[in-house]
């Protein structure tokens, strides 16, 4: 009985988010994770145990819990116009990240 009552607590905590206007981690600090993470991943990609633990520093740097980090998820899942704009801001972003490259003439 008591599980039963823990897991209905814990879908109310997902479902809760969802019904919300906002996500419950913000969207620019959820875009300045992503892109960190990104980064990690192209770092450390081919060694899984260096990049899940990279991933669990860079979860704590943020204070972002699987919970919250869950919840968030299920939030976007339900407005999918809302990834369209995160998406356009990771782009954005990561555009300005660039450095300038400088064009060479060729011979």
């Amino acid at each position: 009985m008591r599980r039963r009552k823990n897991n209905l607590l814990l879908l109310l905590a997902l479902l809760i988010p969802a019904c919300s206007e906002r996500p419950p981690i913000p969207e620019p600090k959820l875009v300045d994770f992503y892109i960190q993470l990104q980064m990690i991943d192209a770092e450390y990609g081919k060694d899984a145990a260096l990049q899940r633990q990279k991933a669990d520093s860079l979860m704590a740097a943020f204070k972002i819990d699987k919970a919250g980090f869950d919840s968030t998820m299920s939030w976007y899942s339900g407005k999918p116009e809302r990834w369209e704009e995160f998406f356009a801001e990771v782009k954005q972003r990561l555009a300005e990240m660039k450095p300038g490259y400088v064009r060479t003439q060729r011979r």
